[in-house]
């Protein structure tokens, strides 16, 4: 029987693929930006059951973009956070929490029994991201991820069966994950086409300061679409665009 605050899907989504999606677990590393608002969509749209991982607390400057960011929350571990708010959307929700985040050492917990996995974290963390897809693929799982590009978005999703994180960044497949530190996601490989604000002398700067410019447009409409490619995929309706091609959309 579908519950009551599910029965708005129905005529999009069919009665049976409620029900499948009620018993399906997607793994979010990072809950910030793009993770926060993937797993309240997912929560909204009926997905029961989720795990969350991010070591970091909210402070003041999320407010401008993240989904569980208040000035009630500040200060709290954003898994802790998030929790909160998913519950109160849906208190069946069934959630484990990974307060520490994920690393080398939890990461194949982390994406066991996992139907789908959505990357999310930090953007300055690359070792940890490339631990999960590598987890990830040993389990045959697809790895989802989406970046704000100022009022637009790009999402890339990696078939456990295809272009690797490893071979589209370029870096070996097999490299240690300790020799990755330091390293982060190439801006260029989000998008060929990145927004007239970003100039590689500012991403420069941004980088030394580990601070990126990012407003909450971006951080919204990129889970959206990460979202909407996720749930068609798990549906069978359609697969998602696959890297090396990625899915973006772009103001200016």
């Amino acid at each position: 029987m579908i519950k009551e605050q599910f029965k708005r899907n129905i005529g999009i989504l069919s009665e049976e693929e409620v029900e499948k999606l009620q018993n399906t677990t997607i793994a979010i590393a990072g809950c910030g930006c793009i993770g926060g608002f993937s797993a309240e969509l997912l929560a909204r749209i009926g997905v029961g059951s989720l795990k969350l991982a991010d070591p970091d607390v909210f402070d003041v400057s999320n407010i401008n973009r993240q989904c569980a960011a208040t000035y009630q929350t500040v200060g709290m571990n954003k898994v802790d956070a998030l929790r909160n708010h998913l519950l109160s959307i849906n208190p069946e929700l069934r959630i484990d929490s990974y307060t520490e985040g994920v690393n080398p050492q939890n990461v194949a917990d982390f994406v066991e029994g996992s139907d789908y996995v959505i990357d999310a974290i930090d953007y300055f963390s690359f070792p940890d991201a490339v631990a999960l897809h590598r987890a990830a693929r040993e389990k045959e799982l697809f790895v989802t991820t989406a970046v704000a590009l100022g009022f637009g978005t790009s999402v890339l999703t990696f078939s456990p069966h295809k272009t690797t994180l490893e071979e589209y960044v370029g870096i070996p497949v097999d490299l240690p994950i300790e020799e990755l530190q330091g390293k982060t996601f190439p801006a260029s490989g989000y998008t060929n086409n990145l927004p007239n604000y970003a100039t590689p002398e500012k991403i420069m700067g941004w980088l030394e300061e580990k601070s990126i410019p990012t407003i909450s447009v971006g951080q919204a409409l990129g889970p959206g679409i990460l979202v909407s490619q996720l749930i068609l995929h798990l549906l069978g309706r359609r697969p998602p665009t696959l890297v090396p091609d990625s899915y973006q959309l772009q103001f200016e």
